[in-house]
């Protein structure tokens, strides 16, 4: 039996398929395959039943899924262990929101690559609500996002920043406040984000029609957008900051007390943390 057998054999269970399995780990659909048949042969019996296009673990895999955790969780402790803070091994996966990426672990990153050059780490750009979920499955260990504050008994999160979110549009506007801006096209981020939603959400408050809006899942798109005229926006100030000060957008005023999302820093609470994983959390938090 090889560790990577088992790894197939998690992934199949926790993500609920062979396909995403196989996406996950970045191995086709017939090696994670071969990796569970090659299981089942050592064993001697199958380890899911499949229905159809649903598969459910017997009794055997459960059994063996509980013995795989543990093995897993003790292999990965292997490969971090390290003589002191300056060896540091192993690998980090982590997801984040492009704002936070762009504004908050750009310096955080560059030092930790400089300071630990023996641990290697992956890094996506996702919306928050896959981030999570990614969380959930194994498939990221830390999570940064940015949105209202989460509650999610599963996950430790703690805050790691405070971002206040600002109405904008072109230079040259007119509006003299969001309430103004029925008719206005609304420059969007995509379906699911915590910040479309809010957006949402604030413009159906003010009885303001969201009909009339473009897409996007890029920022820097959006921004270019609003930049151009297309549009107006509610975007973390972080984000158009820079773009205030050149003139080239203008605030929007909105009545009330100003809406802000916070950075948040995540990570499962049954997930096993390295001396590596923990001095990311803490760089980003002293960030």
């Amino acid at each position: 039996m090889e560790v990577r057998q088992f790894q197939s054999f998690k992934a199949v269970v926790e993500l609920n398929g062979f396909t995403k399995a196989a996406h996950a780990l970045q191995y086709s659909q017939a090696s994670i395959t071969s990796h569970i048949q090659q299981l089942e042969d050592e064993i001697g019996a199958p380890l899911f039943d499949r229905l159809g296009k649903q598969i459910q673990l017997t009794a055997i895999g459960r059994e063996l899924y509980a013995h795989v955790t543990e093995l897993l969780t003790a292999y990965t402790k292997i490969k971090h262990l390290s003589s002191d803070g300056a060896d540091l091994k192993g690998e980090l996966r982590i997801g984040a929101a492009e704002t936070m990426t762009v504004h908050k672990l750009g310096p955080v990153l560059s030092r930790f690559r400089k300071d630990y050059p023996g641990v290697t780490f992956s890094l996506v750009n996702e919306n928050c609500h896959v981030m999570r979920e990614k969380i959930h499955s194994g498939e990221l260990d830390i999570a940064i996002t940015m949105e209202p504050k989460v509650e999610d008994p599963q996950l430790v999160t703690e805050v790691c920043a405070e971002v206040p979110l600002v109405f904008v549009g072109e230079s040259g506007h007119v509006l003299g406040s969001i309430d103004e801006a029925e008719g206005q096209c609304l420059i969007f981020s995509e379906k699911d984000c915590s910040l479309r939603k809010f957006f949402e959400r604030n413009m159906a408050e003010r009885g303001i029609s969201t009909a009339n809006h473009l897409e996007f899942t890029s920022m820097e798109t959006m921004k270019q957008c609003v930049v151009s005229g297309l549009g107006i926006s509610l975007m973390p100030y972080p984000a158009v900051e820079n773009l205030l000060r050149e003139n080239r957008m203008k605030l929007i005023p909105a009545a009330g007390e100003q809406p802000v999302f916070y950075g948040q820093i995540s990570y499962h609470k049954n997930k096993w943390l390295s001396k590596a994983h923990r001095r990311f959390i803490e760089m980003v938090l002293e960030a």
